[in-house]
């Protein structure tokens, strides 16, 4: 297993490229943040007994429900069937619908093909939110607590979690990715007002640490500025795209200028095309009605 350091009681258990999976090995009970790709799904279980050395996993914690995030899910429900899954109200009406699970599998598929994986092993059979989350619950792991809040932006169904005592934010893509340090690139689909508002939210709490999306523990000289920087960034996009569409670009339009600046090769090494188009289309059309 590659390793990477991360702060106890944490541990990165990735299998592959997309999504991170952090365990969080509590003082009684352990919880799995997010799970990554499907594709991945053997390695990253591998990963995950090796750590939890006879452990049962207690918890899964979803920061949504997109396939790069949650694609392991059906696996390891087959490897744990006890496990709790946790996430929002979002989330649960999500896994109810069909057309989200086709498009879940669908764009598994996308991935397994672009990663050299098999397609025909994707699944989003079984997938499901035992326990439906709002912001303020705690989820009690002994000595460890885990409070989650409800972050939208990227998606409605967005959790982010803090972890205490340690004081470590496990944030959602609501509130930026890094694809290397220093590079910020906003993630949002539903609403720059929400995401604006996730960050403003999570820059009050005590914070120590923070988790970021896809690319894990954040330098700790970028904690103090880390959601200013983000808020900045968020800001900047959201006023070119409202730029180019009060210049009277047509969505196509918009969307090539914004690849210009968004989309480069390095991008694309961890990143499928076909997702950033749908992803960025999403939100231009949204922001154009």
């Amino acid at each position: 297993m590659k390793t990477k350091v991360y702060p106890k009681p944490l541990a990165r258990v990735t299998g592959g490229l997309g999504g991170e999976a952090v365990l969080i090995l509590g003082s009684e009970k352990t919880a799995l943040h997010d799970l990554g790709m499907a594709c991945f799904n053997k390695e990253m279980i591998a990963n995950l007994e090796e750590v939890l050395d006879g452990r049962p996993l207690d918890y899964v914690l979803l920061s949504h429900t997109h396939y790069d995030h949650m694609g392991a899910l059906p696996y390891v429900i087959s490897r744990w069937p006890d496990v709790q899954v946790c996430g929002g109200q979002k989330a649960a009406q999500v896994f109810s619908r069909q057309g989200a699970l086709d498009m879940i599998v669908s764009m598994g598929k996308t991935a397994a093909e672009f990663y050299g994986k098999d397609p025909e092993e994707i699944t989003a059979e079984g997938v499901r939110v035992d326990i439906v989350l709002e912001s303020g619950d705690i989820i009690d792991l002994g000595d460890e607590k885990v409070a989650a809040f409800e972050t939208k932006g990227h998606t409605d169904c967005s959790m982010s979690y803090f972890l205490q005592p340690q004081g470590i934010i496990l944030a959602s893509e609501s509130t930026g990715v890094l694809m290397e340090e220093e590079i910020m690139h906003t993630s949002v689909l539903k609403s720059f007002e929400d995401s604006l508002e996730s960050a403003k939210f999570l820059s009050l709490l005590p914070y120590k640490g923070i988790l970021i999306p896809h690319y894990g523990m954040l330098p700790d000289h970028m904690l103090e500025n880390y959601f200013d920087v983000y808020i900045d960034a968020a800001e900047k996009e959201k006023n070119l795209i409202e730029g180019w569409i009060n210049q009277g670009l047509t969505s196509e339009e918009v969307f090539e200028e914004h690849k210009k600046i968004y989309w480069t090769e390095k991008r694309a090494v961890s990143h499928p095309y076909r997702a950033y188009k749908m992803n960025t289309e999403i939100i231009i059309n949204r922001m154009m009605k």
